[in-house]
C-alpha cells in the first residue's frame, strides 16, 4: 500500500466519520425527551438575575 492510497482512504474513513458522528448529535439534541431541556437552556441569556448587570458591583 502506498502512501498516496493510505492518505486517501484514511481521508475517506475521517469524512463518514464525521458524518456519522454529526448524524448522532442531530439525532440526540432532535430527540423530543431533550425539547424542554435545551428551550431552559436556550433561555440562560435572557434571565435577569438579580445582583447581577446594571452597575451593581
Amino acid at each position: 500500500m502506498t502512501v498516496e492510497s493510505l492518505h486517501s482512504l484514511l481521508s475517506t474513513i475521517w469524512v463518514v466519520w464525521f458524518f456519522v458522528l454529526f448524524l448522532g448529535i442531530l439525532v440526540y439534541v432532535l430527540r423530543p425527551s431533550k425539547r424542554r431541556h435545551f428551550e431552559r437552556l436556550a433561555d440562560i441569556p435572557l434571565r435577569d438575575e438579580p445582583g447581577h448587570g446594571h452597575g451593581n458591583t
